[in-house]
């Protein structure tokens, strides 16, 4: 089985839950591929059987350096013609997108549209996504808001607990993918 992490992050919450990710499958899968999306990121996601897909949630939406990405991979893989009507599943290749957000004024109902944005894009490459994980993440530049919010006080966020339960989400797709 082979993997790819591929990310954006901001304030390094996103890098977090990325590199969690990254550990646990490491020894877990036969090859993994981990990146961080940058202007010259490239990555064939028809050639892997798992994707992890996530970004900091930013005015709903995915970093615009991702969605950039993803739109232009969108566009690729249409014009070859690998993204057709009904976007019938392809066997084997499975996605999760993740995000990491604050959700200062209405929680998590902030973070649903990025991540159902990451999997859309998915489904389009006919890919069965298996979840959508939330993970929060506290502000780095407007720290009010990591005690004013309406998830109460983020500070430190992701923390352990966090991370733990990424971990643990991530040993059970594998686990579920490969007994």
């Amino acid at each position: 089985m082979k993997s790819l992490i591929l990310y954006d992050s901001i304030g390094g919450n996103t890098d977090k839950v990325a590199q969690r990710i990254n550990d646990t499958l490491n020894g877990k899968i036969s090859e993994v591929d981990f990146i961080k999306i940058a202007s010259k990121t490239d990555a064939d996601f028809f050639a892997y059987d798992l994707i992890f897909l996530g970004s900091p949630v930013i005015d709903w939406l995915p970093t615009k350096q991702m969605m950039n990405f993803v739109k232009m991979k969108l566009k690729l893989y249409s014009d070859q013609g690998k993204i057709i009507p009904s976007s019938p599943l392809i066997s084997g290749k499975f996605g999760i997108s993740f995000c990491t957000y604050a959700g200062p004024h209405i929680g998590k109902n902030e973070a649903l549209p990025m991540t159902m944005w990451l999997r859309s894009f998915l489904e389009h490459l006919g890919f069965t996504v298996l979840d959508q994980w939330h993970i929060v993440g506290q502000f780095h530049k407007e720290t009010d808001m990591n005690t004013k919010g309406r998830l109460g006080n983020i500070l430190g966020r992701p923390n352990d607990k966090d991370l733990l339960d990424v971990e643990n989400r991530t040993k059970g797709i594998v686990g579920a993918l490969t007994d």
